[in-house]
């Protein structure tokens, strides 16, 4: 089962308001340490308008975080997320940890890290079984 995280999608833009980049910062990843792996984007997470879907592997454990569009602006910004990740295959995904030592606070941690793309989730199992 996955640990479904909360956070914050980010989309940076350049003078001309296109996508620069997008962040995703999240709350609730372990302090121990570890890099995401196998970070996979699902434009539609349960099938037509569902949430978009980012999901990786961190310290043996699976977590996951949804984007859940609801209004008309935010339609257009889950379709520059979309062609985001299917432009440039890459994710930077953003936390908040403890340091080693409790009185030294917090350290923002991030990873950039490539990003496989699929439009849901059928189109994902099709391809880890073609792979299989």
């Amino acid at each position: 089962m996955s640990v479904v995280l909360d956070g914050t999608v980010g989309i940076q833009r350049d003078r001309n308001g296109d996508v620069a980049n997008v962040v995703w910062f999240l709350y609730g990843l372990p302090c121990d340490g570890g890099v995401p792996e196998n970070v996979v984007f699902l434009n539609e997470s349960f099938g037509a308008n569902s949430p978009q879907m980012v999901a990786f592997d961190l310290d043996d454990e699976e977590y996951v975080i949804y984007a859940d569009w609801d209004s008309s602006l935010e339609d257009r910004q889950a379709r520059e997320l979309r062609h985001f990740y299917q432009t440039y295959g890459y994710i930077l995904i953003s936390c908040l940890r403890e340091k080693a030592r409790m009185e030294d606070g917090l350290v923002r941690r991030e990873w950039i890290t490539p990003v496989k793309y699929y439009e849901n989730y059928m189109a994902m199992v099709n391809d880890m079984a073609d792979a299989g």
